[in-house]
């Protein structure tokens, strides 16, 4: 039997309530050569049951379990059990539109040079305005993610990269794994339709993993991991980052102890200073009475 040309990788954990829609997305797609990876990261729910329900209605979905392992293990396994020569990650409770894949396969086919090809994206579910996403070059992808991880790409780049850090698993893995799929080139394209719909869910990790100190912590890692290259495009040292570090090691109470602690400072010279300033005004006028 021929390899489909694109393998889409979906992880899955607690998502029984949205991946039905996000199945059925890939299945609206106006390119048909693919093949679906559902990779069950152990879920507690009723994951397994729906997926494997779609499998027999369309023998391109393939469902397997894992021991629940992190979203990045549940990457990195569903490729291993995947055979195109493309790849797309969609997280269980996003979407694309039906033009989606089409469109990438036509961008990579055409031009070897493009290492990664993903569009505009559009929020739904819990949320506002969706904010405008650009890639600016690799300088500035290292300052911040402007990648979403349903983008296409190359098989043999991503094996070449080594896959997801299975040590992330508190966010931000996207980031770190575009940093080391990009750092030796490739050209990135960006198709200026919305073609891929980034779900939010109050009070989920969607809308909180670049707040709080997981994110930090997070960050942290990614600057330890790739001191040289960080070093080698803003230069050395960097006395922040440093500064950084060490902070980071401190626990979240300390922290919090701390920040009030100068909060009261500043506050204090803030009513230093208008105390000052209303006794100077004070005295003339009793001076005059």
């Amino acid at each position: 039997m021929k390899a489909p040309l694109v393998s889409i990788i979906m992880p899955a954990y607690c998502q029984a309530a949205f991946i039905a829609e996000a199945i059925e997305s890939v299945c609206r797609s106006s390119f048909e050569d693919w093949e679906l990876i559902v990779v069950d990261d152990g879920s507690p729910d009723n994951v397994a049951e729906i997926v494997c329900e779609k499998a027999k209605r369309d023998s391109r979905i393939h469902f397997f379990h894992t021991e629940n392992s992190g979203v990045s293990a549940a990457r990195n396994f569903g490729v291993a059990q995947s055979a195109g020569e493309y790849l797309l990650f969609l997280d269980a409770d996003d979407t694309i539109e039906s033009e989606y894949v089409e469109r990438c396969v036509e961008c990579l086919s055409v031009q070897p040079q493009v290492s990664v090809v993903y569009c505009q994206w559009r929020f739904f579910g819990d949320c506002g305005e969706t904010p405008e996403i650009h890639y600016e070059g690799f300088r500035a992808q290292l300052l911040k993610n402007h990648i979403f991880i349903t983008a296409m790409i190359r098989r043999s780049r991503f094996l070449e990269s080594g896959g997801f850090d299975l040590r992330m698993r508190s966010g931000l893995e996207d980031w770190e794994f575009w940093i080391r799929y990009l750092e030796d080139g490739g050209l990135v394209v960006q198709l200026p339709e919305r073609m891929f719909n980034y779900r939010i869910k109050a009070g989920s990790k969607n809308d909180s993993a670049h707040r709080g100190l997981e994110a930090f912590n997070s960050q942290l890692y990614i600057l330890e991991k790739h001191k040289e290259l960080y070093c080698r495009e803003y230069g050395a040292p960097l006395f922040a980052l440093e500064d950084a570090l060490v902070w980071g090691e401190r626990s979240h109470r300390d922290l919090e102890r701390i920040r009030k602690k100068y909060d009261a400072v500043f506050y204090r010279r803030i009513w230093r200073v208008l105390k000052a300033l209303f006794v100077k005004r004070k005295a003339p006028r009793d001076r005059k009475q």
